[in-house]
């Protein structure tokens, strides 16, 4: 019996551009059936054979390539459906343990700051209801079009033979099209979290009492670009541009969000840092020097490190810049003359602030500093590798004095970059976890973000509200940011 496909909406078989000739062939270049005068003008240098001579390929292969698809594609996406669905209910979860913590904080206080827990509470809601849209969009969405192509691939399957001809081809075009669309569904790629941070019973206002609601997510991936490598460093420079750089390279490439190639620039540099009037501040460890060139490659300055090796570098609300810097000996073996420190300085080299000692000034803060940030509250964060396979994030207060220490969320722990957001967030790539860890700047744990399977976060960089991320297998991705 012929399986009825209802939903495929059948073409006339002429050509609308040319009298209506009949289209007797088809353009493999541009996949579309042609007339003999489209051969003979824009299709005249394409790749096209009779309808006829393809059909009789089609029909040969076409069945084994659907089978292919429902038993390899379409099972992928079942599970990506499966995957929204327990999004869904994580979220109906996590606003109830968020709704009962909520709730044990209240019988704290006194019935007068009833209605201010109540706001909360909704304000919670809102916000998992709209997470919960974000997924139920996107789970309808992906159900329709696996329902739509197990429809198309079981008609191409089983139906060839019955089916008209040219309705063969252009029920090929649209499985493929609806294919393509359907197989950038992927819930790793979306990612709302909405977490209640208690706050503390003191003199503060009500509101602080009662705590505070964060909500960061990830809520689309806008660019994916593929290297050959590790990725070490991303330098955004806009939001559609970053300066990329692979492990063992000497390379940095200017990058567009598309993973086109815009220019690129050969440097013995460990790490560089670019400013918005264009100047590039390059560390280089071999000479112990910092140099600043313009936008055009002129250098305009060069200044020593006092025998210390600069390795990373970023710059600082103020225009100033972070260095980690440390001394010719074991990375992690310190002895009592061994330099481990950080230096806040400007683009003259003048030393504004050296992190090297606890207030005691005998204890180190350091074992081997590596990537910092500075936080919009001008907190200094430093990743502190301990060993070549743990390390921590030590966050001080911009005199100096430590205001935690973050060893991860009870697991192992090797953070390898942090980058702080607009709310003063602090985000660090773990490798462990391979994901994201969501900070407050009080250091309490809120979430993990863009966690897969099979790939480790290497580094990671904000422009706006687009966050650049660096993974292994020489992924980068590019994503929408909120918090």
């Amino acid at each position: 019996m012929a399986t009825s496909f209802t939903k495929f909406q059948y073409a006339l078989n002429i050509c609308e551009e040319h009298d209506k000739k009949e289209l007797h062939a088809y353009c493999k270049t541009c996949q579309k059936k042609i007339c003999t005068t489209c051969i003979k003008e824009e299709h005249s240098i394409h790749d096209w054979e009779t309808i006829t001579e393809i059909l009789r390929e089609k029909k040969y292969s076409l069945p084994k390539e659907c089978k292919e698809i429902r038993a390899n594609q379409l099972q992928g996406l079942k599970k990506e459906i499966y995957r929204f669905d327990r999004k869904i209910k994580d979220e109906d979860n996590r606003f109830e343990l968020n709704k009962s913590n909520l709730n044990c904080s209240r019988k704290r206080y006194i019935s007068g700051i009833n209605k201010l827990f109540d706001a909360k509470i909704d304000e919670c809601q809102q916000k998992s209801n709209a997470a919960k849209e974000v997924y139920i969009e996107k789970l309808e969405g992906l159900k329709q079009k696996v329902e739509y192509l197990d429809m198309m691939t079981t008609a191409l399957d089983q139906d060839i033979n019955t089916l008209p001809d040219h309705d063969i081809l252009d029920m090929e075009k649209e499985m493929r099209n609806e294919l393509e669309k359907a197989l950038t569904y992927s819930a790793d790629e979306y990612n709302c979290t909405t977490v209640f941070i208690p706050g503390e019973l003191d003199k503060q206002t009500l509101e602080n009492m009662i705590g505070e609601i964060h909500s960061v997510s990830v809520e689309e991936k806008i660019g994916s670009i593929v290297y050959s490598d590790d990725i070490m460093s991303i330098k955004p420079v806009s939001e559609t541009n970053a300066w990329i750089r692979v492990w063992g390279s000497r390379v940095f490439e200017l990058i567009d969000i598309t993973g086109k190639r815009v220019k690129e620039m050969k440097t013995p540099a460990d790490d560089l840092v670019i400013f918005e009037s264009g100047d590039v501040v390059l560390t280089d460890k071999e000479k112990c020097s910092v140099s600043v060139f313009t936008e055009d490659e002129n250098q305009k300055s060069t200044f020593e490190t006092n025998q210390l090796y600069p390795t990373y570098i970023n710059k600082t609300e103020n225009d100033d810049v972070l260095i980690s810097m440390w001394d010719d000996g074991d990375p992690y073996n310190l002895v009592s003359t061994s330099r481990r420190i950080v230096q806040r300085m400007t683009l003259t080299g003048k030393v504004l602030h050296t992190y090297e000692f606890r207030e005691d000034g005998k204890t180190r803060l350091f074992t081997c500093p590596v990537r910092t940030a500075e936080n919009k509250n001008r907190d200094v964060c430093v990743i502190n590798e301990l060993s070549d396979v743990s390390g921590e994030l030590v966050v001080l207060h911009k005199d100096g004095r430590v205001k935690f220490t973050y060893t991860g969320d009870g697991l192992q722990f090797f953070p390898t970059d942090v980058e702080c957001d607009d709310k003063c967030h602090i985000l660090l790539t773990d490798h462990y976890s391979r994901a994201i860890h969501i900070l407050t700047s009080n250091g309490k744990y809120l979430c993990r973000l863009c966690q897969y399977e099979d790939l480790n976060p290497f580094v990671i960089s904000l422009y706006d509200n687009n966050m650049w991320c660096g993974f292994s297998q020489g992924r980068v991705k590019i994503y929408r940011h909120k918090s």
